[in-house]
């Protein structure tokens, strides 16, 4: 179903407050929590590491707090009632949602101020939907560049900040899983436009390049 869901966005089959709401909202939490983890030998070893009281599990409903007293973070929860961790140093591992607009990468910002790059916006009769996610031709990762009305013939994005939603996924053992199949693609575009770019020494540097995001 995850790799689905792109193509029914890009048939116009989803309403924008449902990409925004839903699948760009809980969808992706809901799908690891189902479908991914860590694999078996990682799981043993944190087994063994909470048997030796090292790592502690909290379960679900996690409530994070500080205890001004001793200084340290607390964490509790439901699932084990009546027990608090506390904790010298505190792990945020939650990644801010995609912004062009707020990126940090010098290069992306510099192509966005430039107008080189497409924000994906998903709209219709009721709602309008900014995603942050840099817009590629979802076939082989070309950029959109509004100055060329069109996809970028050198430049080449890929991953989860792109509106390819489906190859951030993680691949599983001979399901030919998408993102195997994109970076195919790419390397086979990445290679028309290297054997197509001029040879000459006397062009510019912009026309020598190819860019990979």
């Amino acid at each position: 179903m995850y790799g689905q869901l792109p193509r029914l966005l890009a048939a116009g089959r989803l309403t924008a407050r449902s990409v925004a709401a839903e699948l760009d909202g809980w969808w992706h939490g809901f799908f690891s929590f189902q479908a991914s983890g860590p694999p078996g030998f990682r799981l043993r070893q944190l087994l063994a590491l909470s048997r030796a009281g090292i790592v502690r599990f909290l379960g679900a409903g996690v409530r994070v707090g500080t205890d001004e007293e001793t200084g340290t973070f607390t964490a509790s929860g439901p699932t084990v009632p009546g027990h608090t961790v506390h904790a010298t140093a505190l792990i945020e591992a939650y990644l801010p949602g995609p912004s062009l607009e707020r990126t940090e990468d010098p290069l992306l910002r510099g192509l966005h101020r430039a107008g080189a790059l497409t924000e994906e916006v998903v709209a219709d009769a009721g709602h309008r939907h900014r995603s942050g996610l840099l817009a590629v031709v979802p076939t082989d990762g070309h950029v959109l560049d509004p100055s060329l009305g069109g996809p970028h013939p050198r430049r080449i994005a890929l991953g989860a900040p792109t509106n390819s939603r489906a190859v951030a996924a993680f691949a599983r053992p001979r399901t030919d899983a998408p993102g195997f199949r994109q970076n195919d693609a790419v390397a086979r575009a990445l290679l028309r436009a290297l054997r197509a770019a001029p040879v000459t020494s006397d062009i510019s540097d912009d026309e020598k390049e190819v860019s990979i995001i």
